[in-house]
């Protein structure tokens, strides 16, 4: 089929050239100028010679535009395949692994609604049943490879990115984020960890959105019902019962933060920040895709390097990475964005605590304040027991691990 194509070009050329020969006696190098328009680079089935003379654009595969009828377009161009014919969002390739008309009309999109609206349900974020949690157009999931514990809660966590618009990659700390964008974690627990399919109980949903460079944080609390969730800036607290995969029966007393306590550990210099996309917590593979690549591969994301050369944050459950490199990778994660320089804990009582992975051992004080580490994570004493805010149990694998690592630099 190629040769095909490529032999009725060149005998048309050939014909042309003649014709142009004849009529006007043109000199080499006018041939050879001819020679250069006589293919066509955006594929849209015209070729550069008669784009020029129409004055339409040789390098725009959609200049000039068609009706639904068309076909004459060239479906292996790379330019033809990203172009977007019919304005709709997908580019002319998506639209034909769809079986849709590149030409015909848009095809409309179900996008998330970047306002606090009075029911999470209206924000758009997922179709259909909303328990689901089946996704909108442009609502994506990720995860993170060392995620904060929040009294052992399973965390969905999404991302809804206005449509034409893309994360900016600014290194291996937190991506930025276009003007209305959604991001929002729910959590949740399922009734019997060893069979999903006996259901789950979903307890919140924190959602930030930006807004003229700015970050807005708000809850939703789901209702009994499990049909919805309401916006409730207020403190709640619940019991909640569940099995764990050993068959263990568990509770816990739940308490959803009130939106003050949001704004504190989500607090930098005074500016609401996302804590958790960072590209290095974002850099492994989530349900058999790496997250920034798959970012990158569906034109989300713009400026990063190949993702071998974007750092990735240890996993702090993998026994088989250094004991160090865990514990500072929990640490980070679980404590830096208070215990920091500019959050809220060194705003307020100074920079005693740099629990940041980047920051170098000698800097970060862990060998001096280590005692308190210890102490403040095995107490359940309100007011004392650490992280101060989103947990009422204690972590027993988290804090196993930060009492082996200070162990380790003890002796």
């Amino acid at each position: 089929m190629m040769e095909k194509k490529h032999f009725t070009r060149a005998t048309l050329f050939l014909g042309v050239a003649m014709l142009f020969v004849g009529l006007y006696s043109c000199t080499s190098d006018q041939a050879d100028e001819f020679e250069d328009y006589d293919i066509d680079t955006d594929g849209d089935g015209i070729f550069d010679s008669q784009e020029v003379l129409d004055g339409t654009d040789k390098n725009n595969p959609c200049d000039p535009g068609h009706d639904s009828s068309y076909t004459a377009y060239d479906p292996l161009n790379l330019l033809w395949l990203g172009g977007d014919c019919d304005s709709d969002g997908l580019n002319n390739g998506d639209e034909l692994s769809l079986d849709s008309n590149p030409y015909g009309d848009p095809i409309e999109r179900d996008l998330a609604v970047p306002e606090f609206l009075p029911n999470l349900s209206q924000l758009n974020l997922f179709k259909g049943n909303i328990t689901d949690f089946q996704y909108t157009d442009n609502v994506y999931e990720y995860s993170m490879i060392t995620p904060l514990f929040t009294d052992y809660a399973y965390k969905l966590r999404v991302v809804a990115i206005p449509d034409g618009e893309q994360l900016t990659y600014k290194g291996e700390g937190l991506l930025e984020f276009p003007d209305n964008s959604i991001m929002a974690k729910t959590f949740y627990y399922l009734n019997d960890e060893r069979d999903p399919s006996l259901g789950k109980k979903i307890i919140e949903t924190r959602v930030l959105i930006k807004k003229e460079g700015q970050w807005l944080v708000r809850n939703y609390v789901w209702n009994e019902e499990q049909t919805d969730a309401v916006l409730d800036d207020n403190i709640h607290a619940l019991q909640v019962d569940w099995i764990d995969e050993s068959g263990t029966s568990k509770s816990v007393d739940y308490v959803v933060p009130p939106n003050n306590m949001c704004i504190q550990c989500h607090n930098s210099e005074g500016e609401i920040l996302p804590i958790g996309p960072k590209a290095r917590v974002l850099n492994f593979n989530h349900k058999g895709q790496n997250i920034l690549q798959f970012f990158k591969d569906n034109e989300l994301l713009t400026g990063a390097p190949a993702v071998s050369e974007i750092p990735t944050l240890p996993d702090w459950a993998d026994e088989s990475l250094p004991l160090e490199d865990r514990a500072r990778a929990y640490l980070d994660v679980n404590c830096a964005h208070c215990h920091r320089t500019g959050g809220s804990y060194n705003e307020s009582f100074g920079d005693t605590f740099q629990f940041t992975y980047e920051t170098s051992f000698e800097d970060s004080n862990i060998f001096q304040v280590r005692t308190q580490i210890k102490d403040r994570m095995n107490t359940q004493i309100p007011g004392y027991f650490m992280p101060l805010i989103g947990v009422n149990i204690k972590h027993d694998e988290g804090i196993a691990l930060i009492n082996d690592y200070i162990d380790s630099l003890e002796n």
